[in-house]
């Protein structure tokens, strides 16, 4: 049985915020579907769903420290992709850009 999980469907503003919570998503799909396959008639030994446990464990801790990383820069007004975001948003509604 494989697991779809809902990965395009999110529509946030900034689409790199938006991308990278696709991709985790999708790792994750593919985390789940690679020990499905494996589970496919045999039994995965407890050794390889705790090594993959922890591989998961490690690439979530990795990817929610950037994610803060990225939250303080945008609490800080440091993070540059997210005040482009929103001078062009500003300028488009002017009409100053196009």
């Amino acid at each position: 049985m494989s697991t779809k999980l809902i990965t395009n469907e999110l529509a946030l503003a900034d689409p790199d915020f938006r991308n990278d919570l696709v991709d985790n998503f999708t790792k994750i799909e593919k985390e789940i579907n690679n020990l499905d396959s494996i589970n496919n008639g045999d039994q995965v030994t407890k050794k390889e769903f705790d090594e993959k446990l922890d591989e998961l464990k490690k690439d979530f801790i990795k990817d929610n420290e950037a994610l803060k990383e990225r939250i303080n820069r945008i609490l800080l007004g440091t993070d540059v992709e997210s005040i482009e975001i929103v001078v062009n948003s500003i300028l488009k509604e002017k009409g100053v850009i196009d």
